[in-house]
């Protein structure tokens, strides 16, 4: 009898094992796809009239699986909002605070905040035209008109969005792309896992369900 108890026990924890694993796997291949990438529009950001740039200040970088120990990497993703009356490319640039604050000083730009799935803006006055951006030594930058940024991993950072002639205002249209190139694998090492703890759970179940071997004659208790 304790021996059955004992391997429904064990059936029992090695089909769960099995059922997390498989949904680990699913979820990990739905949201990543084959490619390890998932990606995510932030909405468009409309700075006003005036302004010649945008200014994000970011906290956090990168994405992570919960409870898993992957990390990715992210990058910013700028195009021109649909009827924008700026130019067709976009010039993104990052750099720590103190060398933003340094370019952007006296110059008229906005700051814009994420905050529940939609942006919020701050203008800031200034009595001055922003020096061309390509004068600036950045620590990275990118331009076009599908503009990619690979945010750094060291937070925090701040990041400037401008139309790449320097002309106001700033109208985009910004999405997230992250990668986290060990997903894939994740997801397979867990499948796998999955049917292994499967097999074991079933042969624990058919332990603990199975009938006990019939007594012979020669068994009977005698009185």
């Amino acid at each position: 009898m304790l021996r059955r108890a004992l391997s429904g026990f064990l059936a029992l924890v090695f089909l769960s094992v099995a059922g997390l694993s498989i949904a680990g796997a699913g979820w990990l291949w739905s949201t990543f796809s084959a490619d390890g990438v998932v990606s995510s529009a932030l909405g468009r950001i409309s700075g006003t009239a005036a302004s010649q740039a945008v200014v994000i200040d970011v906290e956090r970088v990168g994405s992570e699986v919960p409870y898993l120990p992957v990390t990715g990497e992210a990058v910013l993703i700028a195009t021109p909002g649909v009827g924008s009356p700026g130019p067709p490319e976009v010039f993104m640039a990052q750099a720590p605070a103190d060398i933003a604050n340094e370019y952007l000083s006296g110059a008229r730009y906005d700051v814009a905040r994420y905050v529940d799935g939609t942006w919020s803006i701050t203008p800031v006055p200034g009595f001055r035209d922003l020096d061309p951006p390509q004068d600036v030594t950045w620590s990275s930058s990118a331009n076009g008109s599908s503009a990619r940024l690979r945010l750094a991993a060291d937070t925090p950072t701040t990041v400037i969005v401008m139309n790449a002639d320097g002309s106001p205002p700033v109208d985009v249209l910004l999405a997230v792309q992250m990668k986290v190139p060990d997903a894939v694998t994740i997801a397979v090492v867990l499948a796998v896992l999955s049917v292994v703890a499967l097999v074991i759970g079933l042969v624990f179940l058919r332990s603990a369900l199975g009938r006990g071997r019939k007594r012979g004659s020669h068994e009977a208790a005698t009185t």
